[in-house]
């Protein structure tokens, strides 16, 4: 099993979309609705958007065909995760999301 993060840069849900992909062998921690994300690590593709905040997540379960004779296919779980931008403040970060 294959797993990976797609994070989507705010208004976006298209492939050219995305800003950052993370994959892993063990899966990730779960990303909810509301969560922020800090992206002033990803790079110069995150750099217009410091902090995120997780407006949807999708799920994608695949099968991805490996290559030569006899060789297994795997499974890979995508987390699709649409986004908007929010204001780096201490506000922000201290607000308290209310119960769902």
């Amino acid at each position: 099993m294959e797993y990976q993060l797609e994070i989507y840069r705010p208004g976006s849900c298209d492939k050219q979309g995305c800003i950052k992909v993370f994959t892993s062998a063990a899966p990730f921690l779960p990303i909810r609705v509301g969560d922020l994300l800090n992206a002033t690590t990803w790079g110069k593709d995150a750099s217009d958007w410091k902090l995120l905040r997780v407006l949807n997540v999708e799920h994608l379960i695949s099968e991805k065909s490996g290559g030569g004779i006899g060789s297994s296919g795997r499974t890979i779980h995508r987390a699709l995760i649409y986004t908007e931008s929010m204001a780096d403040t201490a506000e922000t970060r201290n607000r308290v999301r209310a119960a769902a």
